[in-house]
């Protein structure tokens, strides 16, 4: 993956979103795909669709085409889940966001604009599973920059405010 780096500028770390994202995705595309073969006996069972029903082949057919388009909206989770991504620099925070297969956006905040840096973890599973965000407040007018749901947010904080401090010791 390119990343836009200045010279002299070293990777401190690279951040993804947590596995809990994409795995209740999986589980949710699971159950999308054997709702059809659950429907089908319930309305085989009550007599909707008639004596013969529709075909064995025919229901097959349907139900592989379903599954062909959940395998596709699977790896365009997988795609959109693996390329998020967050990368820490000694002089910048980067954060490649891809919305759609080819569509990304690259947002470069630099480190000297800094000027707060907060941590949310929210909820009993969010501290269970040790998820949640960073909030990092800048200088200027832009708000505020948001690292959202990835593991262990305290140790991205403690990283940045590290590479912070040196930056501010030059």
């Amino acid at each position: 993956m390119y990343l836009p780096m200045e010279e002299g500028e070293e990777v401190v770390m690279k951040v993804h979103r947590h596995w809990l994202f994409i795995v209740t995705r999986i589980i949710v595309l699971a159950l999308l795909l054997v709702a059809p073969l659950l429907a089908a006996e319930a309305f085989r069972a009550s007599g909707v669709l008639g004596e013969g029903g529709i075909s064995g082949a025919a229901r097959m057919t349907l139900w592989a085409l379903w599954g062909l388009v959940l395998w596709v909206v699977f790896w365009q989770f997988w795609t959109t889940y693996y390329m998020d991504i967050w990368v820490i620099t000694n002089r910048r925070i980067i954060d490649i966001d891809y919305e759609r297969l080819f569509d990304r956006n690259i947002a470069i905040l630099r480190l000297d604009r800094v000027q707060d840096i907060t941590t949310h973890v929210q909820g009993v599973v969010g501290t269970l599973l040790k998820y949640g965000k960073v909030v990092v407040q800048t200088a200027g007018s832009d708000k505020e920059f948001v690292i959202d749901q990835i593991a262990h947010p305290e140790a991205l904080r403690d990283a940045i405010s590290f590479q912070l401090s040196r930056l501010k010791e030059r």
